[in-house]
């Protein structure tokens, strides 16, 4: 089902727009979002609404990734490795931020569509859909804050990509629809985790994920 919402959706989309997203990428990304339903008894979730703008249309990456260089633990290999998904929605003013394709991968990338096939080399985490879909190395131990290291954006109590909490709130977070009561940076990446991070406003966190075979 997954691939067949995703094959129609890219059946129907545009070109590349000037700020690097495509009508394509919004499309997966709302297909990417009814492939999780609310477990028994729990009040349907809505639709998330992508907003608009630079601030919730970033690009994959800048000097670090850009030129292969190593990023904390983490190194650019050309390395064929198992995977396994993580998958991630951001939420700033009850508005999803869309998670580009390429996050974790060093150019020139291959792209087919909104998917990034291939690139110079790849990081223990990447992205190769706008999705949110996060690929982990079998064996990499990670944080989301390694995830946001690599992709050269901010993460922290006070601070979420490029908006910042207000002196009565914080950036929260939940994992398989659990609130997380530590550090942010800290939540782990682990196999089939659900993970929301949100700012300025909530919005239903999904509690599964249906991940794509093989991961």
């Amino acid at each position: 089902m997954r691939k067949l919402l995703i094959g129609l959706s890219l059946g129907a989309t545009l070109l590349l727009t000037a700020c690097g997203q495509t009508e394509e990428a919004d499309s997966l990304k709302s297909g990417d979002s009814s492939q999780n339903p609310a477990r028994a008894g729990d009040p349907p979730r809505p639709a998330p609404r992508i907003g608009r703008g630079a601030r919730y249309r970033l690009p994959a990456s800048k000097s670090l990734v850009d030129s292969g260089r190593a990023v904390g633990s983490l190194h650019c290999t050309r390395a064929a490795r198992e995977r396994f998904g993580v998958h991630l929605e951001i939420f700033a003013n009850r508005l999803d931020v869309v998670i580009p394709a390429g996050i974790g991968v060093s150019p020139p990338r291959i792209r087919d569509g909104a998917y990034v096939r291939s690139g110079k080399c790849s990081y223990q985490l990447r992205t190769v859909e706008p999705t949110g879909l996060i690929e982990v190395d079998d064996g990499t131990k990670a944080t989301l804050g390694d995830f946001f290291d690599l992709w050269e954006q901010p993460l922290s109590s006070g601070r979420l990509l490029s908006f910042r909490a207000r002196r009565d709130e914080r950036v929260s977070a939940f994992v398989n629809g659990s609130r997380w009561k530590g550090d942010v940076r800290r939540i782990p990446l682990e196999r089939h985790a659900a993970i929301v991070v949100e700012i300025a406003g909530y919005f239903p966190p999904t509690r599964s994920y249906v991940f794509p075979e093989g991961l």
